[in-house]
């Protein structure tokens, strides 16, 4: 038996010190060009390993990173934690009541987003050469599993961007959240077939038949039985523990551990179980926005940047990489996923300024691609070239959506109406105990200024608010609607005595609530007004004026100025 030594130790100590440390430094570099972490983090890896440091400075690389197994193995570990982790972070942010909610336009997004690209990714991938396959005679799974492969969008990506550009809690943006969700949900059902049929010896129909069943067998158990079971234990830990005493984390930790073991013994890959995982515990009542903020920064933190650095540290990627081949999944996987996306957005009878937002949205490649790709490289299912083509065509897609993004939103920004609210739409030190106590009282007030049944009011913002939490943290809220029948859009604007619950995402409390009525046949005022409302009060100073103040018309005269100043930036960039 071999034990690790105190040489082991140093090596794979000062490994995790140099790639975390220099990853994270190049990812805020990155961040301040509003670009993605992994991009700098996979770079790291790349300059890192065989490509640039091991063939200028081979001793040294060598002794760095030696090529010795139990070595490679130590780093290979806290990477593969990494993946996992990464997988259940990403099922903890669906929720598929939300989901349930937007069923019709979102099925119909993600559904027309991964046939078509399905279908014609897999005809142009059947004419790749046969230099390029590991075993020529399985093309036809090859194709599929590429064509699957170009179907998923980077979810975490999307959301993070359209949070950037204040969009995130509009209408559209839960619609694309919605559709992504069910796209990457589908799509990894199918990774998971195609890989257990890839690692087969031979096609069977029996196999076949048996992995669909446990797949698809495995999904269901764990979205009811389990997922009741699940959140029961939450509750008690939420209950008998409290929420601060960090057990929630380490039964988090614990249930992906145990669904990605399961996922292993039925025959399906233990990523697959991960994921599922994370769905289950983001539906527990008691696992709140902060709980995913939580698991967020941990994961993003520490594991996955060693995930992605470590791909490019055993993998000449410079020898390896054909630019026609990176040139072809990359316009491939572009242009199939914005036309399936655009075309199911057309259908689902989206406004036709929301078309091109939803379309962009669903391009960028990011983690998914590159995970995957990991899945099958590790397990011998496709070549060198391959891999760099996939992981390439991945990090150019998800570089280009940002500014892309960023360019349609901006020029939906010309000839939008001017924000008009006065000091007559301001209630102060209101005095509610809870959040949905303060919506109805200020949606019947919304429904007499405008002449309307409270009723309907009221279930218009709180249908906005069951898909998904208008906290913004800092303390706001930003409750919103569209209405039928209204001329001009409306800001009304509370600030209540205490703090109220609004599952924020940083878990303080709400104090400033403001709610945004916009007429229902102009989407594009409420992500307008969205915009301008969150650049505005990012201004630290300018809360801390409107909390000292003791009248609306005092709030009124300090926020206009602010607005005013932000709007006319946004109709000028």
């Amino acid at each position: 038996m071999k034990f690790l030594t105190e040489h082991n130790l140093l090596i794979f100590l000062l490994q995790f010190a140099l790639l975390l440390g220099i990853s994270k430094l190049v990812g805020l570099l990155f961040e301040r060009f509003k670009q993605p972490t992994i991009t700098g983090e996979i770079l790291v890896g790349l300059i890192l390993g065989p490509a640039i440091f091991g063939k200028y400075l081979p001793q040294y690389q060598s002794i760095l990173f030696p090529n010795q197994p139990l070595q490679i193995s130590m780093l290979e570990t806290i990477a593969w934690l990494g993946n996992f982790y990464l997988l259940m972070e990403i099922g903890l942010g669906v929720n598929l009541a939300r989901i349930w909610k937007q069923r019709g336009k979102a099925v119909t997004v993600a559904g027309a987003g991964l046939l078509i690209p399905l279908v014609l990714s897999f005809v142009v991938i059947c004419l790749i050469p046969d230099v390029f396959l590991i075993d020529p005679s399985r093309r036809t799974m090859f194709s599929l599993f590429i064509a699957t492969i170009m179907t998923i969008s980077a979810l975490p990506v999307a959301i993070k961007t359209m949070h950037d550009l204040n969009i995130l809690k509009s209408d559209t943006g839960f619609l694309i959240v919605s559709a992504l969700t069910i796209n990457d949900l589908i799509g990894w059902v199918l990774f998971s077939i195609i890989l257990g049929i890839l690692g087969q010896a031979r096609i069977d129909i029996m196999i076949i038949a048996k992995l669909v069943i446990y797949t698809l067998g495995f999904t269901i158990i764990s979205l009811t039985l389990f997922r009741r079971f699940v959140d029961k234990l939450m509750t008690v830990i939420h209950n008998k523990f409290g929420a601060d005493t960090g057990l929630k984390t380490t039964f988090v930790f614990l249930v992906g551990m145990l669904f990605g073991a399961l996922t292993i013994r039925i025959g399906i890959h233990s990523l697959f179980g991960f994921l599922i995982a994370g769905i289950v515990l983001g539906e527990s009542k008691h696992f709140s926005e902060n709980d995913r903020f939580v698991m967020n920064r941990l994961v993003h933190s520490v594991f996955i940047p060693i995930f992605f650095t470590n791909i490019g540290l055993h993998l000449d990627t410079i020898s390896s990489f054909h630019w026609q081949l990176v040139l072809l999944f990359t316009v491939l996987g572009v242009s199939v996923r914005y036309w399936g996306a655009y075309l199911g957005a057309k259908l689902a009878k989206q406004d036709k300024a929301n078309l091109k937002t939803i379309a962009i949205c669903h391009t960028a490649g990011g983690e998914m691609h590159i995970v995957v790709a990991i899945l099958a490289f590790s397990s011998g299912l496709i070549s060198d070239s391959i891999f760099v083509a996939i992981i390439s065509a991945s990090i150019i897609s998800t570089i280009i959506f940002v500014p892309w993004l960023t360019y349609v939103i901006k020029q939906r920004r010309k000839g939008l109406p001017k924000i008009i609210f006065g000091s007559e739409s301001i209630i102060l030190d209101t005095e509610f105990t809870d959040k949905q106590e303060l919506i109805n009282y200020v949606g019947k007030i919304i429904a007499r200024r405008l002449r309307k049944n409270a009723n309907f009011v009221l279930e218009e913002i709180n249908k906005r608010e069951e898909q998904m939490s208008t906290a913004m943290g800092r303390g706001l809220a930003f409750p919103h609607a569209r209405l039928s029948h209204i001329a001009h859009p409306l800001i009304f604007v509370v600030r209540n005595r205490v703090g109220l619950e609004w599952d924020s995402p940083d878990n303080i409390p709400v104090r400033w609530v403001f709610f945004i009525i916009t007429p229902e046949d102009d989407p594009e005022v409420q992500l307008h007004i969205l915009q301008i409302l969150s650049k505005t009060l990012r201004n630290a100073d300018l809360i801390a004026q409107i909390n000292a103040s003791g009248s609306p018309q005092i709030v009124w005269e300090t926020i206009s100025p602010h607005l005013e100043n932000c709007e006319r930036d946004f109709r000028t960039a």
